[in-house]
This record gives structure tokens, C-alpha cells and sequence, in this order.
């Protein structure tokens, strides 16, 4: 029961990354500087979830941000109602000298609803260590991106390497590779 209640939260804070992505693109002049600095682009990832990436206008990304952190969290919100309808169970099968409160478990004896519990509440920890990771990759993503903001990678750009064969003014010969770089 309680899943069916997350699902919808899970979708809401998908499409407000979406909602969130669009507006910033009709809105790219708030973003504009003469230099982009990685320290505003990792300030406003830090303070919210994928402003960084609008800053970087790397808007594509902020979908993924929300859709990463906010399916974390609902992970560990439906594991924290597993565990907590678990573990009143549990309470209630002790004060009341084994009877059920839920009947949803009345297939289990205590020691399995021991272990479910453990199971549910092992992942909640899990899941919300696994949020602060997505919101940390965020704030580093946001970061990176931004040092690489102005790094030139046009077709202008180039690198070939040649065999080279020929003789000196003693009559030797001599074989090589040329390395030429082009930057325009």
C-alpha cells in the first residue's frame, strides 16, 4: 500500500527536473558570465540538485540528477514502511502473546519477521547512502563540467603521424615517425 503512495512522489520529482530543465533553458541569460567559474557551478549544484548543470548548460542532465537522488529516496522511504509495519508487528506479537495485528504476515513467525525487518532496514540505510552519493556525483559533475566549459574541442584540432625515411650527408640512412599538431 504504502508503494503505491511513493510511486507518485518518485514521478513528481522526475518531471519537476524536467520542468526545471526548460525553464532554465528560456532562461539562459541568468547564467551568463564573462568567465565560467567552476566554484559558482559547484555553489549552485551544492544548494540545489542540478543547477549546476544549468549553469553549465548542460540542461540534458538535470532530469538524470533528480531521477538518481529522488529514486533513492523513495527506495528508502517504501524500505522504512516495510520495516517500520514490520517491526510493530513484531511489538504487537510480543505484548499480545503471539496473536497478529496484520494479517499480511501471519504466514511468518517471528523470527522471519525478524530477519524481513533487517532485510528492509538494511536497504533503507543502503538507499539513503546511495542518495548522498548521487547528490555528491551531482555536485562533482557540476564541477568538472565547468572546468571544461571553454576546452576547444573543434575539427580545427588535430594530430597525424607520418613514417620518415631518408639519408644524411654521410650517405646513411635513417627511418622515423614525424608527429605533426595542428591548432588553429
Amino acid at each position: 500500500m504504502s508503494k503505491l503512495r511513493i510511486v507518485p512522489f518518485s514521478l513528481c520529482l522526475f518531471f519537476v527536473g524536467i520542468t526545471i530543465s526548460a525553464k532554465a533553458q528560456q532562461r539562459i541569460g541568468i547564467f551568463q558570465d564573462s568567465v565560467h567559474s567552476p566554484k559558482k557551478a559547484t555553489i549552485y549544484s551544492a544548494v540545489l540538485p542540478g543547477l549546476g548543470q544549468a549553469y553549465n548548460k548542460k540542461y540534458w542532465k538535470i532530469p538524470l540528477v533528480y531521477a538518481a537522488i529522488g529514486g533513492c529516496i523513495t527506495a528508502a522511504v517504501i524500505n522504512q514502511g516495510e520495516f517500520k509495519s514490520m517491526r510493530d508487528e513484531l511489538v504487537f506479537r510480543e505484548k499480545n502473546s503471539g496473536s497478529f495485528q496484520n494479517l499480511e504476515f501471519d504466514k511468518f513467525d517471528n523470527s522471519q519477521l525478524l530477519e524481513f525487518s533487517d532485510y528492509h532496514r538494511k536497504w533503507r540505510d543502503n538507499m539513503i547512502i546511495f542518495s548522498m552519493l548521487a547528490y555528491t556525483i551531482n555536485i562533482i559533475d557540476a564541477n568538472v563540467d565547468a572546468h571544461l566549459f571553454n576546452f576547444n574541442v573543434d575539427e580545427n584540432l588535430s594530430m597525424t603521424v607520418q613514417p620518415s625515411f631518408g639519408f644524411t650527408s654521410f650517405s646513411q640512412s635513417y627511418s622515423g615517425l614525424i608527429v605533426t599538431f595542428k591548432f588553429r
